[in-house]
């Protein structure tokens, strides 16, 4: 059990059952990258380039994953939690709407980490899976745990999704802004058919139950005060849970976090950390080097991330696996979600997770005692990092609006606030699409002129610098504002830009029809726009009309699937604002009217 030979990816929980494919979905995080929010749905078109990041995906399967499921995919986050990208990547247009900010309760954060999957078949049925993890959906690369349960009627053990259900809606009621009405009722019909269905509890487990916390129906604390056995693997850990813990328990955190606390508030208790080379990340390994300490971050990109309560009372092992800490705020306040699992104490609980021989790996493999100083180490940094933390969520909650003005030579853009934002330190913001010489000063005049089309955005990117004590500790994040006077079709006019030669357009076709012939011509015409192979390609636009687009049209109307829907949905945002279409050839406009009227008589 959570044998560190054995690695699952997120890629592999959001990828279709075979013959079945994604309805709805919906996502919980702490802090997002929007890197990784723009991977999410290569996977869900069963991508195979989803696994080697997003680098190395094909651009046009990366965006047509993202037109396609963006509208079905929610993804709720802390405000003020989402990653100030290196690079804007002009997807991003399309992904605005799926994000959703939460405000967190006072002094507490919104913390879980799940994904609430729908998926339907040709006959229309549906099933779900839910994924329950420790990491947030980011490229951090720490150890984590992920737990997957999905309908299934042969499973001997069966777990209830109805709390799951609750959760959902919950989440409503929380957002920074009204969800949009179209979004909202399908993350309420998702509740709706998950709440009365029933998941099945993964062996060894035989018994199995959804746990979230900080909502009206959440739960609590969940040790016995009595145990023979207890483990408990946490990332940030305080005084009052240290004490509440059993005694003679087993305690696996970061050397950080128990320096912080000091020797007494975890007398009696066995401390682990990790090795060192299993808390350094795997650039630094190779290089045979340490990994630096975190500090007081508080995101862990690196190192221990997992969060894991197990305990063996007589013959029963128990664990609790999700995104809450050991700390008094995860079970007093703080939004998480967590599956409480049970099952025989020789496969299940503390004693298994620890235990190590022959036939498994266990954990304690990658341990080291460790012995905490015997007072408490200050950790200012880790006090400011909280405070711009709290300060960049009271941004978010502030109505942060982006008015647009100008034309398409030309957009000005003006930051403006529904309330006056608070003061901290001092800090600086800028559309994410811009680079930070183009920072102003929070406070001052906060416009930009003489953007383009490309350079509008939701997200505003802050930057806080805050010194106290002789300590600086400057800390980034984005939020996402409302953009007012924006032009409506804002995202059509992307994906021209980003459909903009022919071969883009003919491979981005032959993903819709199913057809690599397509994307082999569209290849050997951008082969032919080269100057010495120009000859090779006198007349291009006859190829397409008579080699490659008659054929796989002709087929896709006989499979009778939605790839036709798909093509009339892409030629409709490329039509221009005269409704004319990209050269595709002369007889392009022909044939596609001759097919669309073929279907309408089906």
């Amino acid at each position: 059990m959570l044998n560190p030979d054995v690695r699952h990816l997120l890629t592999d929980v959001l990828r279709p059952p075979t013959g079945w494919r994604l309805d709805a979905a919906v996502a919980t995080t702490y802090t997002l990258d929007l890197s990784s929010l723009l991977l999410a749905p290569l996977s869900m078109a069963a991508y195979e380039q989803a696994e080697a990041g997003i680098e190395s995906a094909a651009p046009h399967q990366l965006l047509e994953a993202i037109r396609r499921y963006a509208g079905r995919t929610t993804v709720f986050c802390q405000a003020g939690g989402i990653h100030v990208p290196t690079t804007y990547r002009k997807l991003t247009v399309f992904a605005e709407e799926a994000i959703i900010e939460v405000a967190p309760p006072p002094s507490r954060v919104f913390h879980p980490k799940i994904w609430v999957l729908r998926f339907t078949n040709a006959s229309g049925d549906l099933t779900h899976r839910l994924a329950c993890l420790s990491r947030n959906l980011t490229g951090d690369r720490s150890w984590d745990t992920v737990f997957m349960a999905e309908e299934d009627a042969t499973a001997p053990h069966q777990m209830a999704a109805e709390p799951a259900a609750a959760f959902l809606k919950d989440l409503l009621t929380m957002s920074v802004r009204p969800v949009a009405d179209a979004r909202a009722a399908l993350i309420r019909d998702l509740a709706a058919t998950l709440s009365d269905r029933s998941l099945g509890v993964p062996p060894p487990f035989t018994s199995g139950t959804l746990y979230p916390m900080g909502t009206p129906g959440g739960m609590g604390w969940p040790v016995p005060a009595s145990t023979d056995r207890c483990l408990v693997v946490s990332p940030f850990l305080d005084a009052s849970t240290g004490r509440r813990i059993a005694g003679g328990s087993t305690i696996v955190s970061r050397a950080e976090t128990f320096n912080r606390l000091g020797a007494a508030p975890l007398d009696g208790h066995e401390l682990m950390v990790l090795q060192p080379y299993a808390d350094a990340p795997p650039d630094v390994i190779a290089d045979g080097q340490e990994a630096e300490g975190s500090g007081g971050t508080l995101e862990v990109k690196s190192g221990l991330h997992a969060k894991v309560f197990a305990w063996d009372v007589g013959g029963t092992g128990t664990l609790l696996a999700g995104s809450a800490n050991a700390t008094s705020a995860a079970f007093g306040g703080n939004i998480e979600f967590g599956v409480l699992l049970s099952g025989p104490v020789a496969h299940c609980g503390a004693a298994a997770i620890l235990n190590d021989d022959d036939k498994e790996t266990g954990l304690i493999r990658l341990l080291q005692p460790y012995k905490p100083s015997d007072e408490p180490v200050p950790d200012p940094a880790f006090d400011l990092e909280r405070a711009i933390e709290e300060f960049h969520s009271a941004l978010a909650t502030n109505g942060p609006e982006l008015h647009v003005t100008g034309d398409a030579d030309a957009y000005n853009v003006q930051l403006e606030w529904a309330s006056p934002p608070p003061q901290l330190g001092e800090s600086w913001l800028r559309p994410i699409t811009l680079k930070a010489a183009h920072d102003r000063r929070l406070g001052d005049h906060n416009g930009w002129r003489g953007l383009g089309l490309s350079d509008l955005t939701a997200f505003v990117a802050v930057r806080t610098r805050l010194e106290r004590h002789g300590i600086t500790v400057e800390r980034s994040s984005a939020l996402r504002a409302t953009l007012v006077g924006a032009p409506a079709d804002r995202a059509r006019r992307v994906l021209r830009d980003l459909l903009s030669k022919i071969e883009d357009i003919l491979r981005y076709l032959a993903l819709l029809l199913q057809d690599p012939g397509i994307d082999d011509v569209a290849s050997a015409i951008l082969w032919g726009t080269h100057d010495e192979g120009a000859k090779h390609s006198a007349d291009p636009h006859r190829w397409v009309d008579d080699l490659v687009l008659v054929e796989p049209l002709v087929h896709a109307f006989g499979r009778d699937d939605d790839s036709l829907d798909r093509v009339s949905s892409l030629l409709d945002d490329l039509r221009d604002e005269e409704g004319r279409l990209p050269d595709l050839g002369p007889d392009f406009d022909t044939l596609w009217r001759v097919v669309s009227a073929a279907r309408e008589t089906q």
